[in-house]
């Protein structure tokens, strides 16, 4: 049985690797299959919805990789901004080490599969939330309030995939970089507010 799983474990991460340098469309069943060295059986077993159901899974796979990255992180530091500072640097030193080949594989999914695919869009909710939960964590150390708080972690989840692709458009982690300085120099309230006026 251990063995077994196996198989649906590299069938995954292929699918992760493969998502994350060549995109979704890109990346075919026989390629996941070759790359993983699995028996070709496995991969309908495993995953008898095809390759959404391996694109719903590999989203999920990634998506609890990084948030165990994020979780690990801000046990580690003191507040956001240290916080910030480590994150943004280990991302700066893998794309850098991947020559800029490399980016986010739930990104890179989402973007080609939503919102076509309920199944990919799904998980990529889920993903997004925890890391949002993982995240807000260190801003409330800052003395932001829970509203307040995941807002924050929402920013910059979405700064960081922006600066992602930069990076890799650029071939330079200055844009990763820059999110220290910016949230650094951001004034930033620590309660929500309410309503939609200025």
């Amino acid at each position: 049985m251990a063995r077994t799983r196996q198989h649906r474990d590299r069938l995954l991460q292929a699918a992760v690797r493969l998502f994350r340098q060549k995109g979704y469309a890109a990346s075919g069943l026989s390629e996941i299959l070759a790359i993983s060295g699995a028996p070709r059986g496995s991969l309908y077993h495993y995953f008898p919805g095809g390759k959404e159901e391996i694109g719903a899974e590999a989203v999920r796979s990634a998506g609890r990789a990084v948030e165990k990255t994020l979780t690990d992180l801000v046990q580690r530091t003191a507040g956001s901004n240290e916080f910030i500072i480590a994150y943004t640097a280990q991302l700066g030193a893998w794309i850098a080490a991947s020559e800029y080949r490399d980016g986010c594989p739930v990104a890179t999914t989402l973007l080609e599969t939503t919102p076509r695919s309920e199944r990919i869009a799904a998980a990529g909710r889920e993903v997004i939330e925890s890391w949002t939960n993982a995240i807000a964590v260190a801003f409330r150390r800052d003395g932001f309030d829970e509203p307040a708080s995941r807002k924050q972690a929402l920013l910059l989840i979405s700064t960081i995939e922006g600066a992602l692709l930069m990076a890799r458009v650029l071939r330079d982690t200055a844009p990763l970089a820059a999110i220290v300085e910016a949230f650094a120099s951001m004034q930033f309230s620590k309660t929500s507010t309410s309503g939609t006026g200025a």
